[in-house]
């Protein structure tokens, strides 16, 4: 059991005097990372070394980017051979063209795609393609799912009490940030998701004036919240009987459930889809990928997306290598991603039933989490605001790394696992939780 943090300590005084709260993204500081955040010194496969020396198995892996787990042999190939070619051109190279055949044989809505540089990016792209292509100016986002930071669509995402939000039928629209006009949110309908009669009220509340409905396959904002038996497909008849175009945003489930994402694990086709974190395996990516016909408005003159650095050499050879380790031997590698998952997701339910504690675990293969609650299922962003402890679970995590186990503190993220996890990580994240959970008891 760790109980050394000092260096970490120490890094941190000194990035607050420089950074502010001494991180890059208020995620990783201090409001969750109790006593203080650690800092890292390198990592290798499915762990994670700070500076201290301790080493954690990683289950949060740079949320859910590093899909082959740290220092991939494969990924450090392709980036000594950019480096040794180039990293950027801003101009064509057979690699790209390469990774963009590979991705449109894998994603099943892929007739054409466009590359970009985070999944931020990629959505705000989306939307504006979908408004452009449909001359409409609204869209749907659902309560507690998040598509990045763009003013749009920041809405009804982060966690409050329940007695804020309104009603269902009616939600009270909640900017998540300071410095969003009102007027950027007047053509956002944020909705409850899990519920096809609510989605199918609105749609008809704004006939003919919403250009496209934007949901993530698995809920994974709000820890992970897979959706109803049948959810997903009732949501594209409705989208495709209204004239409304599906975005699928896979930044999270993309190239993790199944080699064209959940679009492909599901078998329900979006109009768009957006991708990144995990299609990158650890370097800034997005993707745009569609029906040919929508895509084509991206051509010059229509609907503008630019873009310095997108299709970079040294982000194309990192996909092109994460994609071709991914789909090797018939998908072997995302096969493991569910075998080890599944294996953790039984222990965890185990340790919980046999230890009676109010918890259950949410999720299957490659993403997961934890909610302490007395419900038997959490299905929305609104069970999750009323019904889940979110201090116990942070605490919870928090305890965690104490027995060499890194996951996100954050209940509103998720666990997930890489190609490099073995029985023996299995074997320690359970024993870790067991004893976390003793300690709380």
């Amino acid at each position: 059991m760790p109980d050394n943090y000092e260096t970490s300590r120490r890094l941190y005084e000194r990035a607050k005097k420089v950074l502010v709260e001494g991180v890059n993204s208020p995620s990783r500081g201090d409001c969750f990372y109790k006593p203080h955040p650690l800092f890292f010194e390198r990592g290798s496969g499915g762990r994670i070394y700070d500076v201290d020396g301790n080493a954690y198995v990683d289950l949060m892996l740079g949320f859910s980017v590093l899909i082959l787990g740290h220092s991939h042999p494969e990924i450090q190939t392709a980036i000594k051979r950019a480096a040794d070619f180039g990293t950027h051109y801003a101009a064509g190279c057979e690699v790209e063209v390469q990774v963009a055949e590979k991705l449109c044989e894998l994603i099943p809505c892929a007739g054409r795609v466009r590359l970009a540089n985070s999944g931020t990016e990629a959505t705000m792209a989306a939307i504006r393609l979908a408004r452009g292509f449909t001359g409409r100016k609204k869209f749907i986002k659902f309560e507690g799912h998040y598509h990045g930071w763009y003013d749009d669509f920041l809405v009804n995402t982060h966690s409050k009490p329940i007695d804020a939000w309104g009603t269902e039928k009616d939600p009270i629209h909640i900017a998540d940030s300071s410095g969003i006009p009102l007027e950027s949110l007047a053509n956002t309908i944020a909705v409850p998701w899990n519920n096809i009669d609510l989605l199918a009220d609105k749609i008809k509340q704004y006939r003919g004036q919403i250009a496209a409905i934007i949901t993530e396959p698995i809920m994974s904002n709000i820890g992970c919240i897979p959706p109803h038996p049948g959810y997903l497909e009732a949501m594209r008849q409705l989208a495709t009987e209204n004239e409304i175009l599906l975005i699928f945003d896979e930044v999270v489930t993309g190239f993790r459930y199944a080699p064209g994402g959940c679009q492909d694990y599901y078998g329900i086709v979006p109009d768009i889809a957006t991708f990144g974190k995990a299609m990158g395996a650890g370097v800034p990516i997005g993707l745009v990928a569609g029906r040919r016909e929508i895509m084509e408005a991206f051509a010059w003159g229509n609907v503008l997306h630019f873009g310095t650095f997108n299709a970079n050499r040294l982000a194309l050879e990192m996909v092109k290598a994460n994609l071709d380790v991914l789909t090797k031997d018939q998908n072997a590698a995302i096969k493991r991603l569910h075998l080890i998952g599944d294996q953790i997701v039984d222990g965890l339910k185990e340790i919980f039933r046999r230890r009676r504690v109010p918890v259950i675990v949410q999720g299957f293969g490659p993403m997961f989490q934890i909610y302490f609650t007395e419900k038997e299922t959490i299905s929305d962003f609104r069970d999750y605001c009323r019904d889940v402890d979110t201090d116990k679970y942070n605490r919870f995590a928090n305890l965690l790394r104490n027995y060499g186990v890194q996951v996100p503190v954050n209940n509103g993220l998720h666990a997930s696992t890489c190609v490099a996890h073995n029985e023996a990580d299995v074997t320690q994240v359970l024993n870790a939780t067991d004893q976390a959970i003793s300690k709380m008891l």
